[in-house]
Parts: C-alpha cells; sequence; structure tokens
C-alpha cells in the first residue's frame, strides 16, 4: 500500500475563520455557494473546525485533497484548467478538495462526476499513492475502465480533454504543459502506471 511522502514545506498563513452560526448548510454555504473543509493535524486526525476555502489555513492544519487517474486501454484522461483559473492553461488530472464530512473517496467519485461526467463507484478506486505537504493530505485514485466513456467537461473548470500514454504525459510534464504539483511527480507515476496496461494482444 502506498506510505506517506513527505513533500517539500511550503510557507502558510496561521489565521482560520469559521462560519458564523447557521451560515454553514451542508457542505456549502447556502447562498454563496462557498465550500468548507474539515481541517486534520500532522497526523491525519481531525481537528473538529470547519475551514472556509480561500480563508488562510492555520499554522499546522492540513486539509484533505484527492485526484483520480482514469485509465483506459492504455491512455490515461487529462484535462486543461480553465484559462481564469489558478494555473489556467496547464493539463492535470481529475482533482479537488473534500468537502466537508467527506470521506476520501466520495470526493474522488464526486471530483470525477464533476469535472468529467464519468460516474464511478468508491470501490473502483484504487489508491495510488499517498502524499502529505505541510498544507494538505493528497489521496490518487486510479480508476481502469474497459471503455472510453463519454467526457463531459464542467465549463468554468476545463476547457479541454486528452487522452494520453503515460509517455505522452511525461513528455507534457518535460515541455512545462503540466500543473507543477503533478509533473513533479508524474516521473514515478509514469512507470507504476505501465504496470497497469495490457501488452499488445492482451484481451
Amino acid at each position: 500500500a502506498p506510505r506517506w511522502r513527505a513533500a517539500p514545506p511550503r510557507p502558510e498563513p496561521a489565521v482560520c475563520r469559521k462560519p458564523a452560526e447557521g451560515q454553514a448548510f451542508g457542505f456549502y454555504e447556502r447562498n454563496a455557494m462557498t465550500e468548507y473543509w474539515d481541517l486534520l493535524d500532522q497526523n491525519r486526525n481531525p481537528l473538529g473546525m470547519l475551514h472556509r476555502r480561500g480563508d488562510p489555513l492555520p499554522a499546522g492544519a492540513r486539509h484533505l485533497c484527492v485526484e483520480v487517474i482514469t485509465l483506459c486501454r492504455g491512455r490515461m484522461l487529462t484535462t486543461r484548467r480553465h484559462p481564469q483559473k489558478h494555473n489556467g492553461g496547464f493539463w492535470e488530472v481529475t482533482t479537488g478538495s473534500a468537502l466537508a464530512g467527506e470521506t476520501s473517496r466520495a470526493a474522488a467519485v464526486r471530483e470525477l462526476y464533476e469535472e468529467t461526467g464519468i460516474r464511478a463507484k468508491e470501490q473502483d478506486l484504487l489508491l495510488f499513492d499517498r502524499l502529505m505537504t505541510p498544507r494538505i493530505f493528497s489521496d490518487t485514485y486510479l480508476l481502469i475502465l474497459p471503455e472510453r466513456p463519454v467526457v463531459t467537461l464542467q465549463s468554468t473548470e476545463t476547457v479541454d480533454y486528452a487522452w494520453l500514454t503515460p509517455a505522452e504525459m511525461l513528455e507534457r510534464c518535460r515541455r512545462g504543459l503540466v500543473i507543477g504539483h503533478l509533473a513533479e511527480r508524474f516521473a514515478c507515476y509514469c512507470s507504476r502506471l505501465n504496470e497497469f496496461i495490457p501488452e499488445e494482444g492482451t484481451p
């Protein structure tokens, strides 16, 4: 099973704001649809605090992020970020933050559907990697599909998609076309993904 890997430290702010009483409704504020996250300590234990996206994280606190690598017949699904988003124009795989009350797998299923229109079941996700940084825990899952699904992009998030072999994705990383945090790890991912690709002629 994947083990925690520490990433290079990043500076983090030290202020946290909670939603006002009655302001939070489910995962989002009732009107503004603002996301809330559960905060975790360095051992991934809940701190019992809600954190509003966009507010500075308190020192030592982390939140949970997920990634999904969708693999079909030797090619992985990649999407291009909307140019108006942070890191706009870069290529990536399905990525997002777990909302308050969500498990890691539930967040991965939701993000995959929101960004690509692909429906998956939690039990179909294979835990591929885990990463810890000073700000996040990140769980990366692998979804292997027998047939290419119809991809429906989320217009505010992504503007294009491509099915790439791991080698093609690695080349895009080398050309600086892939979002930084994924590009840094993909050299390691590339060889591991090839283990899930059947040889030619294999049914």
